[in-house]
């Protein structure tokens, strides 16, 4: 894509509408504010560029995020100044965290007034500053000159290698200025390749194995190598084990597709007899691993994007440097075609996955039996920080990429109802379900406004125990008793239908899936109350390192 002419141009408001136009940009999430009209004027005037209007940055941060996921594209999403632009730092690092291409565009004070400190309206000490812990690009623009080419530096940013945010911020006085901008020109994109001699080590090493794993992670899903990661699988009879981003690479009726994480007592037979595992787009976080307690197999090779994470986590006997999609395709071509034979194996620890969950807690099991139940194959399943969406890790099957959305390594709390908005903004062929609590709905709930105003469809599943169910238990193990931790909830029906959504509640996982199928049918927003209380997830290995602040790494 190259030499899109955005000169006709007036002001610098204008020129970044048209520059972001000039990109394929068809939506941006945001909030106007006195520093940023321009910008909003730019957008009044044209119709490439969809504006939706959230209810507070944190929730336009959050739904720039859902977008890029769900769409595999950028989200972007426009504040004003100081306190607007700072409200956007929690889903920039969140969309740090799990690598998803954000670009937060943001005002700033009059140029004239920069390091002063003299008390200019909404003025912050370093707002740029602000940005560099959780951004991959960040600058700000001083000439309306400088602004197209400054989008087009900041996107090609958010878009190669591995994808992580991006921030601009763009004194108010140049967003009004007249002048006329560069051209956006778009940078191309570098074809993806990977090193053929580590490709052909690797595949001598899987040819080589007797009971290969792959697990696969996030980088998958980025890269578009769901097909690919199918046909390695299948050609080296390789069970694929995902990790929670990961969810979805392979559809989990595939008979190699083994389901999410390494953890469950399920999987320990698998895990212990792998000889070899190909770890796909995955960095081995801390909650994944146990703090680094989880053993690997005497062979582990590990391919990902950015170099950086080769070996941080562990050590690897080999590695493969590139897209992840690239070196999986790569792969296909490179290792021998197995006799198929481990099929029955992955159905047998896949059963006993279920009977484990049951003998646990047969409710929580029939609560997200209900909800895959009551939706469509392709539906996408926002989850925000709920223990009902901890277990579904492991229960929940998801069948296409993209559908499961999951602010998995920062773990925000109050993203999903907000993300949905973004995701079912990018998705409209696809029922968007959102797995939250009680706690975190309340977080940013009054996003539900923002989903009836522009007439997004959403269903809102609230599993809701007038608790921070998540923390109760920690406080217990740690102190024997809990503060702080039980809520005062508004009636949560009455208060979706004060927001034009419509509300239910129910009491058991049959009508949980029936409503749930009428819901999602109906093209409006619907809350469903599910009053419940959900225990601790089934194997307290991963969480309670955390919960007990225990360091072992």
């Amino acid at each position: 894509m190259s030499g899109t002419e955005v000169r006709s141009t007036s002001t610098g408001g204008a020129a970044v509408v048209a520059a972001l136009a000039a990109h394929g940009i068809e939506t941006v999430f945001g909030i106007p504010g006195t520093h940023n009209l321009a910008v909003y004027e730019g957008l009044a005037g044209q119709s490439d560029v969809t504006h939706v209007l959230a209810r507070h940055e944190q929730g336009a941060g959050f739904m720039a995020d859902g977008y890029a996921r769900a769409s595999g594209g950028v989200g972007v999403c426009l504040s004003t100044t100081g306190p607007a632009a700072l409200n956007v730092l929690t889903p920039l690092g969140t969309a740090f965290a799990d690598s998803v291409p954000v670009l937060s565009i943001a005002s700033e004070i009059p140029s004239r007034g920069l390091g002063l400190g003299k008390g200019f309206l909404h003025e912050c000490v370093d707002q740029l500053g602000c940005y560099t812990p959780v951004t991959k690009f960040s600058a700000r623009v001083t000439e309306v000159e400088a602004i197209v080419p400054t989008l087009c530096s900041a996107i090609a940013a958010v878009t190669s290698g591995r994808p992580r945010p991006a921030a601009i911020d763009i004194p108010c006085d140049i967003l009004d200025a007249e002048g006329i901008p560069g051209d956006a020109v778009p940078e191309d994109e570098a074809e993806s390749d990977c090193d053929e001699q580590a490709v052909q080590r690797v595949a001598k090493v899987l040819d080589s194995a007797q009971r290969p794993l792959i697990w696969a992670g996030g980088g998958v899903v980025r890269s578009g190598g769901f097909s690919a990661l199918a046909r390695l699988a299948e050609r080296l009879d390789a069970p694929v084990f995902s990790t929670v981003l990961g969810k979805g690479a392979l559809p989990a009726d595939h008979p190699l597709s083994a389901g999410e994480g390494l953890l469950h007592p399920a999987a320990s037979d698998m895990r212990a007899d792998c000889d070899v595992m190909l770890a796909v787009g995955t960095g081995f976080g801390q909650l994944e691993t146990v703090s680094w307690q989880l053993p690997m197999p005497p062979v582990l090779i590990q391919v990902d994007v950015d170099p950086a994470m080769i070996g941080l986590n562990y050590d690897v006997q080999d590695s493969i440097i590139g897209d992840a999609g690239t070196v999986l395709e790569a792969l296909c071509e490179a290792v021998s075609e197995r006799k198929p034979s481990r099929a029955d194996e992955v159905a047998a620890m896949r059963s006993e996955l279920r009977r484990l969950s049951i003998e646990r807690c047969g409710h929580v099991v029939g609560l997200i039996d209900a909800v895959r139940s009551g939706t469509p194959r392709e539906a996408i399943f926002v989850n925000d920080l709920t223990v009902a969406s901890y277990w579904g890790r492991y229960l929940l099957d998801v069948y296409e990429p993209r559908s499961y959305l999951y602010p998995w390594n920062f773990c925000t709390l109050g993203y999903a109802l907000a993300a949905s908005i973004g995701a079912a903004t990018a998705r409209r062929d696809c029922p968007v379900v959102v797995l939250t609590g009680d706690g975190g709905m309340l977080f940013n709930v009054q996003e539900l406004a923002t989903a009836v105003q522009h007439g997004v469809p959403l269903t809102v599943i609230v599993f809701n125990d007038d608790a921070y169910g998540v923390l109760k238990p920690q406080q217990e193990d740690r102190y024997g008793r809990t503060f702080a931790t039980d809520l005062m909830n508004p009636d949560l029906v009455r208060l979706a239908e004060s927001f034009g959504a419509d509300g239910v509640r129910v009491n058991s996982a049959e009508q949980l899936g029936k409503e749930l199928s009428t819901a999602v049918e109906n093209d409006r927003v619907t809350v469903i109350d599910v009053p419940v209380s959900v225990p601790w997830p089934i194997w307290k290995g991963q969480e309670a390192v955390v919960a007990t602040r225990k360091d072992t790494a």
